[in-house]
């Protein structure tokens, strides 16, 4: 059903697609949930663990983000479930999850034109076949998306100047740079919905043996809550996967991560 405004109905929006990402309404509290996940048998009595009453993870697995770096309070949460031994040395991403709040379209969508929104993301990057190197947003990076009502798309560039390997303590041993990319992303007005695929790449700096940048594409999927113009937020979930020349050998990247934006 299209929402009525006071200049007509909303048109019912562009298709976004939704390959590999689960999305629905909250019964809690509203929110719409993106999720992706990379799980095998077993892994549904791991997760199930973390959504019941004991607050302990089970062994082997942890819950990221405890800290809220990336989250908005009271409007976009974030999860990211991993297995590994320790909280530096992660195995696997299990499951990535974002909850944004309801989104109201009749004022927003109604005026058209353009919302520029800046944020922050948490991201996970495996070289090789070893373990994930993480990281969150620091000041020497940024999020930027830019909603069109008009054209209905979005455009947004993950920026991240700063993981590095937490174990070391030091961003300038084995750092990483993050820089992804969609343009003209179908996003769909009247229900908040936005994503499509992305591209890039992650730049590697050895402290001894240079720079080594490997171009990524993936897919990511957002979604825009809140019902001012000048008072909206915005969430998803993200991943990238390529492979590129170092020292001679093909090396193979994987990215995982969330976001959250607000204006």
């Amino acid at each position: 059903m299209s929402a009525e405004t006071g200049g007509g109905a909303i048109p019912p929006g562009a298709i976004v697609s939704t390959d590999g990402y689960e999305t629905y309404v909250t019964r809690h509290n509203g929110f719409t949930r993106i999720r992706r996940a990379d799980t095998e048998p077993g892994d549904a009595a791991v997760l199930a663990q973390f959504e019941d009453a004991d607050p302990a993870s089970p062994a082997g697995f942890r819950s990221l983000l405890e800290d809220q770096r990336v989250e908005i309070p009271n409007r976009v949460n974030a999860e990211i479930i991993v297995e590994g031994a320790t909280a530096e040395v992660i195995d696997r991403v299990l499951r990535l999850t974002t909850d944004v709040e309801a989104y109201n379209p009749a004022q927003i969508a109604a005026a058209g034109g353009e919302i520029v929104l800046s944020g922050s993301d948490y991201s996970l990057v495996r070289l090789g076949n070893g373990s994930y190197s993480y990281g969150q947003q620091s000041d020497s990076g940024s999020l930027y998306l830019a909603l069109n009502f008009d054209t209905e798309t979005a455009t947004i560039h993950i920026l991240n100047r700063e993981l590095y390997h937490h174990y070391t303590g030091d961003p300038g041993i084995d750092s990483r740079v993050i820089d992804l990319l969609g343009e003209d992303l179908p996003f769909n007005i009247q229900t908040g919905l936005f994503g499509g695929e992305i591209s890039g790449e992650v730049t590697q700096l050895y402290v001894r043996l240079g720079t080594v940048v490997v171009p990524v594409s993936g897919t990511l999927l957002g979604q825009v809550g809140g019902s001012a113009r000048d008072d909206l937020v915005a969430g998803g979930v993200f991943e990238a996967t390529g492979s590129g020349m170092a020292m001679g050998q093909m090396l193979d990247v994987r990215v995982d991560g969330v976001f959250s934006a607000s204006n």
